[in-house]
């Protein structure tokens, strides 16, 4: 499995961590990179696949969005290629993530690549979300500042920016070469000549959007639905005397009733737990041709070569009520200590043979269950099904 060299993980979260930015030489030495930028540029000629291109033509920034057609018209320089979850449509960049597993995998979004021209970039902005940066083929150039009251700047109204700050950081990064950003810390990365990055970005949704994930798990299971009741503060007239004037006793109620179904702890882990297994980019399923069941899973497995998960499924464990539960998709399953080897398999090696996984299944009902339940979901597919539809 790949790993950082010279890359002291506790230390890093003692003292970095999204608490300061810093440069780390070295930590892939003789790093080569997964894909061309060739690669790059034929995975956003594909229709789902989310890329933009940001050029500053002499001082005017244009963006726009994938697939594209060509890339003749755009020049040598001032421009940048960015291609979202390329680990979702690359297999061979996903080994990138692996280095990563000092921290959770729930934790990890996506690895965004770049490829950029002479001059080119994004112009100095903030991110919401921690970020590391490998720099593979190419130098980049990269300044970061500390945290402030920035204005935002539109120069396209796709586009976030802003003025020029002073910066903590200024290096040249150089293949193998590794950059650590924290949300919010102003930055900004200017390509000497052509080069690859490649950015592994953190899932950090904001109260808004737990909030709206929350209420949307609470309708679908049939959950808080106690009513909002009056008490005399809240009945209270107002100073006014007049009978549409909201008292703040009254806006106090609400904000109590709205915490009660917040407060449910157990409820609010099985919440987090659905929601963080679940890709914000759901995963392209491959349907079987037949339903699959307990009583011919063996059979199919018999027509099948090797098996694992379509791109993008993620799953996490939690312990409830003394019990270790999986959470896949969003899907709530018993865990095992052979359901545990099975996916550990399959989060390092990414395939296991048909043979395998009947062996796990013979072995383990809560595997077998899972297994009924993604194969029929089109998210546990033979190896040749994804094949066939590469070349289709």
């Amino acid at each position: 499995m790949l790993a950082l060299e010279h890359f002291n993980a506790e230390q890093f979260k003692a003292e970095y961590w999204q608490r300061k930015p810093g440069i780390f030489r070295q930590v892939l030495p003789g790093f080569t990179d997964p894909l061309s930028a060739d690669e790059l540029a034929g995975l956003a000629l594909e229709p789902g696949v989310d890329s933009r291109i940001i050029q500053n033509d002499r001082g005017k920034w244009k963006l726009n969005h994938g697939p594209f057609e060509a890339y003749e018209e755009l020049g040598d320089s001032h421009w940048t290629l960015l291609v979202q979850a390329v680990n979702e449509h690359f297999p061979p960049a996903r080994a990138l993530l692996n280095a990563f597993r000092f921290l959770p995998d729930w934790r990890i979004d996506d690895l965004m690549v770049s490829f950029a021209t002479p001059k080119g970039g994004v112009g100095p902005h903030l991110d919401q979300y921690d970020v590391f940066i490998i720099q593979g083929e190419g130098k980049r150039r990269w300044r970061i500042g500390l945290p402030g009251d920035f204005k935002t700047l539109t120069p396209h109204p796709e586009l976030k920016q802003i003025p020029a700050f002073d910066a903590i950081i200024d290096e040249v990064l150089e293949p193998g070469d590794m950059i650590y950003i924290p949300a919010n810390h102003p930055h900004e990365g200017i390509s000497l000549e052509p080069s690859l990055n490649y950015s592994v970005g953190f899932r950090a949704p904001s109260q808004a959007e737990l909030i709206s994930a929350w209420a949307d798990h609470a309708i679908d299971q049939n959950k808080f639905e106690q009513r909002f009741r009056d008490t005399q503060a809240s009945l209270a007239a107002s100073p006014e005397h007049v009978s549409w004037h909201l008292p703040a006793a009254a806006v106090t109620e609400f904000q109590h009733l709205m915490q009660q179904a917040l407060a449910n702890c157990n409820d609010m882990q099985a919440f987090l737990a659905s929601f963080l297994s679940t890709n914000p980019r759901p995963p392209l399923p491959l349907w079987p041709e037949h339903e699959i069941s307990e009583e011919n899973l063996f059979a199919w497995l018999a027509t099948c070569d090797t098996l694992g998960f379509v791109p993008g499924v993620r799953w996490l464990t939690i312990e409830e009520e003394h019990k270790h539960w999986l959470y896949l998709q969003g899907e709530r399953f018993a865990y095992s200590a052979k359901l545990e080897e099975l996916l550990t398999l399959l989060r390092e090696q990414e395939w296991v043979s048909a043979e395998e996984l009947q062996f796990f299944c013979e072995q383990c009902t809560a595997t077998t269950a899972l297994v009924v339940w993604a194969s029929n979901e089109g998210l546990l597919v033979d190896s040749e099904e994804v094949d066939e539809e590469e070349e289709d």
